[in-house]
């Protein structure tokens, strides 16, 4: 069982605060577990259950993490979860490294911002997304859900540890988006429909906004363009993950973005 400081540090990044003090994360689950070893960033500490031995996918990475001389633990279902974020634990929860991005490991200039993004899920979701769609970064904007709660992180399935995520204010991120000339448009429902196919600048910034209030008035008049999706029948409106996820699948498409 867990020393009475290590239970305290388990308990402390459940929350933003605990994470951002140690600059810890839980990665939860074998397959983000082992998204941290493939990243090349190991574990610091690893917890497991007896059965998670014995699963096919749980028990050659316990192995590997063992041979590699990470610290590991075992512990009884009840004990983990008292630990672990979800209602039934994959039987794996570790201890990492939150990796400090900064501009210079942005690669593609196509980013996407977050404007006080909330929902965990949300967050996560569009993380892997721009990933899969060719975003360089993100951009998390004040407001904006702690991409690594627990949540997110297994929403990203791995993503927050390659794709560069950079917490900024809107003046920091404008000046740095002006000065590497990156166009930025917002997402709004009153925006101009964008439609695949349309050409697009090849050096864009996409700004989706809260899923409440949406994106913040100051960013709305300083966009280059104010874009939206063209909806059909009664629906009114997307959830921030669907609508970020065509929007990036719209304008940052490699054929029609020509990036310089």
């Amino acid at each position: 069982m867990p020393s009475r400081n290590e239970k305290k540090l388990l308990r402390a990044l459940r929350r933003r605060k605990g994470r951002v003090e140690h600059g810890l994360f839980l990665a939860e689950g074998p397959r983000l577990v082992g998204e941290l070893l493939a990243t090349g960033t190991a574990p610091i500490k690893v917890l497991y259950t007896q059965v998670a031995l014995t699963d096919p996918e749980a028990g050659p990475l316990l192995a590997r993490l063992r041979a590699e001389g990470v610290e590991s633990e075992s512990l009884s279902r009840r004990e983990l979860e008292e630990f672990a974020d979800t209602v039934n634990p994959q039987g794996v929860l570790a201890v990492a490294e939150i990796p400090r991005w900064d501009w210079h490991d942005v690669g593609s200039p196509r980013i996407l911002v977050l404007d006080a993004v909330q929902d965990p899920g949300n967050v996560g979701t569009l993380l892997r997304t721009a990933e899969a769609l060719g975003a360089g970064s993100v951009l998390s904007l004040p407001g904006t859900g702690d991409v690594w709660s627990p949540k997110a992180a297994r929403a990203a399935a791995g993503s927050s540890l390659r794709l560069p995520v950079i917490a900024m204010t809107w003046d920091d991120a404008r000046e740095r988006l002006d000065a590497e000339g990156i166009e930025v448009w917002a997402a709004a429902p009153a925006g101009r429909p964008v439609c695949r196919g349309d050409e697009s600048p090849g050096r864009l910034a996409i700004v989706l906004g809260n899923e409440g209030a949406g994106v913040s008035n100051r960013i709305l008049s300083e966009a280059a363009r104010v874009v939206a999706i063209e909806l059909s029948g009664e629906v009114e409106s997307l959830n921030v993950a669907i609508a970020g996820a065509i929007l990036m699948d719209r304008l940052f498409g490699g054929e029609r973005a020509g990036v310089d």
